[in-house]
């Protein structure tokens, strides 16, 4: 953990081109448990989540429209505002506890399995979202959370939120499949988190927009006119 802190000064300084913990290494993937059983619940192809994802937000709002009679105008407006604090979420967890250098081990920990690991292995396919159970038990946790806050209007909000989360999976799992859109905003959101993972990791948190980039003063600096090619090879 010291170590972690130590390389982020340097980095800071200029010392270094990026701190250990956090540059891409050669093997496309690596281990996080020694059984076989746990490893199976780090990994998920792309398309499971966001299967999983699509019906449970077509469900709650079926269920919100026929059910709780919610109106449909009001739904969406609820389910956009949903949507907005998930851009909101993914900014400030990936910001502050993702890339926050400390030397607690619990944190640390955190990190790793969480989100170094994908630094370290940016292009593994496996693990460019999060796996189905862990996901389920974060986004139940979310749901409640909201009941509690909303009451009803949560079945409206929480679809908002995870569809959020889905937008969010699909860019992030493009961002480090596929080539760059020609589409400025979408190239724009390639380019930045490129930067992000090979040339300062403290800027560009966002992946889904760069709206709270903007807001927090957190966006590379890249000079007008010059374009980078993204490695995701």
């Amino acid at each position: 953990m010291k170590k972690n802190v130590a390389q982020y000064l340097a980095f800071k300084r200029g010392e270094i081109r990026l701190p250990e913990h956090l540059k891409p290494k050669k093997e496309l993937t690596t281990r996080l448990f020694k059984s076989d059983f746990m490893e199976v619940f780090t990994r998920t192809p792309i398309w499971v989540p966001q299967i999983m994802y699509m019906v449970l937000i077509v469900l709650f709002f079926w269920y919100g429209i026929t059910r709780l009679n919610l109106n449909v105008f009001i739904l969406l407006l609820v389910a956009a505002t949903g949507f907005l604090s998930w851009t909101f979420t993914e900014y400030m967890v990936h910001r502050f506890l993702y890339h926050t250098e400390s030397e607690s081990e619990t944190l640390y920990n955190i990190q790793f399995k969480g989100h170094t690991v994908h630094h370290q292995h940016p292009i593994d396919p496996s693990r460019l979202a999060m796996p189905p159970l862990p996901s389920i038990i974060f986004s139940s946790l979310f749901f409640g959370l909201f009941y509690l806050l909303m009451g009803k209007w949560a079945v409206a909000f929480w679809p908002g939120f995870v569809a959020g989360y889905l937008v969010y999976i699909t860019f992030h799992y493009y961002q480090h499949r596929i080539k760059s859109p020609a589409i400025p905003t979408l190239k724009k959101l390639w380019l930045y988190h490129q930067i992000h993972h090979y040339s300062d990791p403290y800027v560009a948190f966002g992946v889904s927009t760069l709206l709270w980039d903007y807001v927090f003063g957190t966006l590379p600096k890249v000079k007008k006119g010059k374009t980078k090619k993204a490695n995701i090879s």
